[in-house]
C-alpha cells in the first residue's frame, strides 16, 4: 500500500514514494472538472442570460435613442419657430424700407413734375 508521510531527521515529515503521484493525480483530475464546468456551465449561462442582456440593451438604447430624436425635435421646434420671427421682422422691414423708397422716388418725380409745369408756364 502507499507509504505514509515519515518524520525526517530535522522533525519535518517527507512524502512517501508513491505520494507524490497521487497528489499530481488530485491535482490534475482537480484541474481537469473544474475547468470542465467552467466550460460547460458558464456559456450555458451566459447564453440563457444573453437575450435578457441583448434586450435590456436595446431597450436602453431605444430609449436614450428617443430621448435624443426629441431633443433634436424640440430644437428643431425652437429654431423654426426663431427663423419664423426673424424672417417675419426680416420682411417687415424690408416692405417698411420699400414703403419708404417708393414714397421718396413719388416724392422727387411730383417734385420734377412741378418744375417741368413751372418752367412749361413760365
Amino acid at each position: 500500500m502507499a507509504a505514509e508521510a515519515q518524520p525526517a531527521d530535522d522533525g519535518s515529515q517527507t512524502i512517501g514514494r508513491g505520494e507524490p503521484t497521487r497528489y499530481l493525480l488530485a491535482l490534475t483530475i482537480g484541474a481537469l472538472v473544474g475547468a470542465g464546468l467552467a466550460a460547460i456551465w458558464i456559456p450555458e449561462r451566459q447564453r440563457r442570460r444573453l437575450p435578457a442582456v441583448a434586450a435590456k440593451r436595446y431597450r436602453r438604447v431605444r430609449r436614450a435613442g428617443s430621448a435624443a430624436l426629441e431633443e433634436i425635435r424640440e430644437a428643431g421646434r425652437e429654431l423654426s419657430g426663431e427663423f419664423r420671427e426673424e424672417l417675419g421682422a426680416t420682411l417687415e422691414a424690408a416692405r417698411e424700407e420699400f414703403r419708404d423708397m417708393v414714397r421718396q422716388q413719388l416724392e422727387h418725380a411730383r417734385k420734377a413734375l412741378r418744375r417741368e409745369r413751372r418752367v412749361r408756364e413760365g
